[in-house]
């Protein structure tokens, strides 16, 4: 196993200090397992429509809209593509 040290302030040493019946390396250790877990859950577009697809969803039936500005971002960027196509 290897070790990690981690930096806390000094209140929070001091309350940690007052109890000595709890295991705080273990109390990191899961920490940092729940939250490499959650990141982990992450799941590419690949992935989610196969879980949709597993729970009986369509991805046809799927409403998808733009996010905000979007349709504005496309049109510049479209715009850009079609003057860099006539300098070339």
């Amino acid at each position: 196993m290897k070790t990690v040290i981690a930096k806390v302030p000094e209140p929070l040493y001091y309350k940690m200090k007052r109890h000595k019946e709890i295991n705080w390396s273990e109390v990191i250790r899961q920490a940092i397992e729940k939250k490499l877990s959650e990141t982990e859950k992450i799941k590419t577009g690949t992935e989610l429509l196969e879980e949709l697809k597993a729970y009986g969803i369509n991805e046809m039936e799927l409403k998808v809209t733009p996010s905000q500005g979007e349709k504005e971002f496309q049109k510049k960027l479209n715009l850009r593509y079609k003057c860099a196509d006539r300098h070339t």
